[in-house]
């Protein structure tokens, strides 16, 4: 007989009950992991058509500058035939022999005219880059004066040589040949940190050079050229270039390097004042660096402490301004050496830097007072043309050397001439008043000079 197995109902629910829920949570974490799985595949799919999007468009960006470039250039290219076919249609008419028609007549009209336009455009195109290029360099000079350390400098003296520069991009040295002294320098950072292309003024390194070398007879020409001569005075008066090039083949690049180290060139010259730079020599021989000083980089320092050794006859002085009251009552001057030159050097030297005041290259320096001796220099620098001035005065009785360099558009050695000049009008009364012809102007009494504030 069978028994029967009785289970509780509790139970059975029970059962039923935990199975139910195992199979909704799968049900659930399945449904869960599907989502995810499709909110990633989305989120890769727009990310991967964001990207062809963006690469598409840059593709589309490059393809229109491309165009963009191509269509430029077609067009320019399109005019260039055109303008070199009217070219030669004007140019066939020009060569026509008989009467023209009247169409014709019009079309050289429009040419000449079209051509005047274009000419007057590109001359207005190129004055309105210069003038802004001068003001560039005027406004630069102006800052730089405005930073200058005027401590020890002789104040009037300096507002000569302001007034003297009248606003132009430049710089001036005044100093007393006789000991170093500087009276003052106007826009130190050029003056002293910024070697300029000597231009001209290289004529006196290399006529220095060329005497106490005996290279050639200073007392016959100089020949150049087939047929043309020139002496010594005339070629540094008018700055003859041919004279000092075949001076210069004669002396050799070794010897002009000796000498121009030997002047104080290539080297700092020792100024107390900061930022003063070597300047450079030349590196290799050239046509044009005996005439031109192609190659040189010099100072305006330098050039002033060289001129000052040519006035006093040899003696190549540190430049220095006295700082405190104690250094004006002490000074001394400082010997660096003595440079190459004989008083038969010297005078022949001398009579050609007379000679560019009185009747050549450097006239709108000249001053009654006082002989002006002096050298000009015209050239283009690295980007901009530039006027150089070194002189002395007097001839007879040297007591101050004035340096002068401008740089910009119209810059020239003459214009520099005529800085000086004005800056030796200013001051040679106070220097030669002796020479003074008018008797109020002899009894006249010269104050003591105003200096820079001691104390800074």
């Amino acid at each position: 007989m069978r028994k029967s197995i009785c289970v509780p109902k509790t139970l059975l629910l029970l059962i039923l009950l935990t199975i139910f829920v195992g199979v909704s949570l799968n049900t659930s974490a399945e449904a869960k992991q599907r989502r995810s799985s499709g909110k990633k595949a989305s989120g890769k799919t727009k990310a991967a058509s964001a990207k062809a999007g963006s690469g598409k468009s840059r593709r589309t960006a490059s393809s229109r500058s491309k165009s963009s470039r191509r269509n430029v250039v077609a067009r320019s290219n399109r005019r260039r035939r055109a303008a070199a076919s009217n070219d030669r249609e004007v140019q066939s008419l020009l060569s026509k022999r008989g009467k023209l028609t009247r169409a014709e007549r019009q079309k050289l009209s429009r040419s000449r005219s079209s051509r005047s336009r274009r000419a007057r455009a590109l001359a207005l195109a190129r004055l309105r880059a210069l003038r802004a290029r001068d003001e560039a360099l005027r406004n630069s000079a102006a800052s730089n004066i405005e930073k200058d350390d005027v401590t020890g400098e002789d104040l009037e003296i300096r507002q000569a040589a302001v007034n003297a520069l009248h606003g132009r991009s430049g710089t001036v040295v005044v100093m007393d040949p006789n000991n170093g002294r500087i009276f003052t320098i106007v826009n130190q950072q050029m003056a002293l940190g910024s070697p300029v292309k000597p231009c001209s003024t290289t004529k006196l390194i290399v006529g220095l050079a060329a005497l106490h070398e005996n290279v050639f007879d200073p007392n016959e020409d100089v020949q150049f050229g087939r047929t043309a001569s020139m002496n010594l005075t005339d070629a540094l008066a008018r700055s003859n270039n041919p004279v000092f090039q075949v001076l210069g083949q004669l002396l050799g690049y070794d010897r002009i390097i000796k000498y121009s180290s030997n002047f104080g060139f290539g080297a700092k010259t020792g100024v107390n004042y900061p930022g003063e730079s070597d300047g450079f020599l030349p590196e290799d021989e050239t046509n044009l660096y005996a005439s031109h000083g192609d190659g040189f980089g010099v100072t305006a320092m330098q050039l002033a402490a060289f001129t000052g050794a040519i006035a006093n006859g040899g003696n190549l002085y540190t430049p220095r301004v006295p700082r405190t009251v104690e250094d004006a009552e002490s000074f001394r001057p400082e010997l660096k050496r003595q440079i190459e030159m004989t008083p038969e050097d010297r005078m022949r030297l001398l009579s050609g830097m007379i000679g560019a005041v009185n009747y050549g290259t450097g006239r709108l320096s000249f001053n009654p007072l006082g002989q002006v001796a002096g050298k000009t220099g015209t050239c283009t620098g690295n980007r901009d043309k530039l006027g150089l001035f070194t002189s002395f005065s007097s001839a007879d009785n040297p007591r101050v050397v004035v340096t002068v360099i401008t740089t910009g558009s119209t810059e020239a050695g003459k214009r520099a001439a005529e800085i000086a000049g004005r800056i030796y009008a200013a001051i040679s009364p106070r220097f030669f008043r002796e020479r003074m012809v008018t008797p109020a102007a002899a009894t006249t009494e010269i104050a003591a000079p105003k200096l820079g504030n001691w104390q800074n």
